[in-house]
């Protein structure tokens, strides 16, 4: 609902844009909804209240110079998942973009101070997306569109490994030097380039679509 949110780097070097507090991340549709937050968690500019997981992104982006986005989510397959301390098993392509996926375990539900941030930050490692034991998932990214992918296809490699776990179907496919050959083929800024711009094709005609009044089967 309300719990999730996402930043960006400051390109001035001020800390992080933040989406605001209080509001679902598709409500979020422009400059206005984010607030500008510095690395020790003060509000510098914008309207609106910033979360108190901030240090989530304060630290990563601390950690991780290579890193500009970083997003808390729960989604419903990856936060099952979590519980879990299995591996991410291989049931479709979509596992290929991740390796070794890391879990965090915390004593805590919400994640509110720096040595926390930082836990979870050293957790995360050089990874793009850490689990957070029976809560949810932060993912990261280098631009917007590579985020953007990580989310979606790490939750889509959830939903998969959940459905085909509960059907009792075990992948005999592929073994780690083949799945590490998949993954350096399809984790590439070429591929995730393609996919964001088949997201944002289909958010436009979406929109064209609600605009108009005519109902697209999603």
């Amino acid at each position: 609902m309300t719990l999730g949110h996402l930043s960006l780097r400051d390109p001035e070097g001020r800390g992080f844009w933040m989406k605001r507090n209080a509001f679902g991340l598709g409500e979020i549709i422009g400059p206005d909804d984010f607030v500008l937050v510095d690395m020790d968690g003060n509000k510098i500019a914008g309207q609106g209240g910033r979360h108190s997981e901030w240090p989530i992104h304060s630290e990563i982006l601390r950690n991780r110079p290579d890193i500009n986005v970083v997003g808390h989510t729960h989604p419903q397959y990856a936060s099952v998942f979590s519980a879990s301390t299995e591996s991410l098993l291989p049931y479709t392509v979509d596992a290929d973009y991740f390796t070794n996926v890391p879990r965090h375990e915390a004593d805590v539900a919400l994640i509110t101070t720096k040595q926390e941030g930082q836990d979870l930050a050293n957790a995360l490692g050089d990874d793009f997306v850490v689990l957070l034991a029976s809560h949810g998932v932060t993912f990261v990214g280098t631009s917007v569109s590579h985020a953007t992918c990580v989310a979606i296809f790490f939750e889509k490699a959830c939903k998969a490994h959940v459905i085909g776990n509960g059907a009792k179907i075990r992948p005999s496919f592929p073994n780690s030097h083949v799945r590490q050959k998949r993954h350096s083929q399809i984790m590439t800024p070429v591929h995730w380039e393609h996919s964001w711009a088949y997201f944002t094709r289909k958010l436009a005609a979406l929109s064209a679509a609600n605009t108009a009044g005519v109902q697209i089967y999603r």
